[in-house]
């Protein structure tokens, strides 16, 4: 027989094991000695507790094990894993994403600077710099003009986005980055939060790309219309097919691929956004993995098509190309699950939701006991909950009917 290919899987949850193991692979799976969830061996399966963000923890361990037997592949699907999985390839001379590429999707200063020196056809440059002090603040309001935005350079679910109005805001921003760099939130350990970048303000409804790239060639698979919370910039709400004109979808899809072109990526998924403003499509940043808030379980809803999955058996040579876009059948839609802070004392209509045919799929983090946050971001969200309906604006009532039914209660 056949021997089975080996996978390097680096981080991420049970889900990614369950699509990975899809491809038939043998799975080493390296995880953080604090990482929560599953982590007993099993068939096919070998855990090893390790800090991957180590460059030299990691290379170490994986030297080791593909010694004893070579890797087919490294993959990520968790944002803390991407660079360190490109690393592996570059170290071991697997075929994936390097660290050079990668990395300018979680470093958004970077990835800035990367487009301005490439003057990729329809991608327009944003106006950028990194926040030094509060004067820094004052110089490129004065500069570019207010409102501007300022965000962590490598975060990521929106965490730490701030919408600096005008100067006299500028002392409040500098005050709030030094309180978000020393952020005592349970997830900040996984994200460097010592550089900030400063943004020029893109008006406009937000969307993004959800693609797959097969050796250079990029499949838009859909245009995702995402519903954000003015107070704090989260996206609470994520459908597709987003409800945007032919000619509009078409301009995503011609920027999408240049910006692809541009970044140097040419296998794998991303998650593109974009702000549509009255001169096209505007990039706002970039992840080299499918997107969150069960982005992957309303594509697959919709279109048939399971990027997760993809993600590991293209690198493994055991998937086939995508030519064309695929057409949707119907529309789906995420919510994001909020609740008042404090413990969760009962969870009410979960079994309700989870038996009804409409239901695409629940992600709920949280049981009684457990802390509730203040919602102040994304990562403070408890989960989400998405349905599927005859289409798009149909799929979001009905999300938003079983998301009333929810019932998380707090003390």
């Amino acid at each position: 027989m056949t021997p089975a290919k080996r996978l390097l899987l680096v981080g991420g949850s049970a889900t990614h094991l369950s699509k990975a193991r899809a491809s038939g692979a043998d799975i080493v799976w390296i995880r953080m000695p604090d990482e929560v969830g599953p982590a007993d061996a099993e068939r096919g399966v070998e855990v090893v507790r390790a800090d991957y963000a180590d460059e030299e923890t990691l290379g170490r361990l994986a030297s080791k094990a593909h010694a004893e037997r070579p890797f087919d592949a490294a993959v990520s699907l968790t944002e803390p894993g991407l660079d360190p999985a490109a690393r592996v390839n570059d170290l071991l001379g697997l075929t994936g994403t390097g660290y050079e590429v990668a990395h300018r999707f979680t470093d958004k200063y970077l990835m800035r600077r990367h487009l301005e020196e490439t003057a990729a056809p329809g991608v327009r440059i944003v106006a950028s710099a990194l926040v030094e002090d509060h004067e820094s603040l004052r110089r490129f309001g004065a500069a570019h003009g207010y409102p501007f935005i300022v965000k962590p350079t490598c975060g990521t679910a929106s965490f730490g986005v701030l919408k600096v109005d005008g100067e006299d805001r500028t002392e409040a921003a500098w005050q709030e980055i030094g309180r978000l760099r020393s952020s005592d939130h349970p997830l900040v350990h996984a994200y460097d939060l010592g550089e900030f970048i400063m943004e020029e303000y893109i008006d406009g409804p937000l969307c993004s790309a959800e693609t797959f790239s097969f050796a250079g060639h990029h499949v838009v698979v859909t245009v995702t219309e995402a519903i954000t919370e003015d107070s704090n910039h989260v996206h609470v709400g994520h459908a597709v097919p987003a409800r945007i004109s032919p000619a509009v979808e078409a301009d995503v899809v011609r920027v999408t691929a240049s910006f692809l072109d541009a970044m140097g990526y040419r296998d794998g998924a991303s998650h593109t956004e974009f702000k549509l403003t009255p001169r096209g499509p505007v990039v706002i940043e970039s992840q080299a993995r499918v997107g969150g808030a069960l982005l992957g379980d309303l594509m697959e809803s919709v279109y048939g098509v399971d990027l997760q999955e993809l993600a590991f058996s293209w690198p493994l040579g055991e998937a086939q190309a995508l030519r064309e876009r695929p057409e949707p059948r119907g529309g789906s839609a995420s919510w994001l699950v909020v609740t008042e802070p404090g413990k969760v004392r009962e969870i009410r209509g979960l079994e309700a939701i989870l038996a009804k045919p409409d239901t695409v799929g629940v992600d709920l983090w949280v049981g009684p006991g457990d802390v509730v946050r203040p919602f102040d971001g994304q990562w403070d969200g408890l989960g989400h909950v998405a349905s599927s309906g005859d289409d798009t604006t149909d799929a979001i009532d009905r999300c938003r009917r079983s998301m009333a039914e929810l019932q998380i209660l707090t003390e």
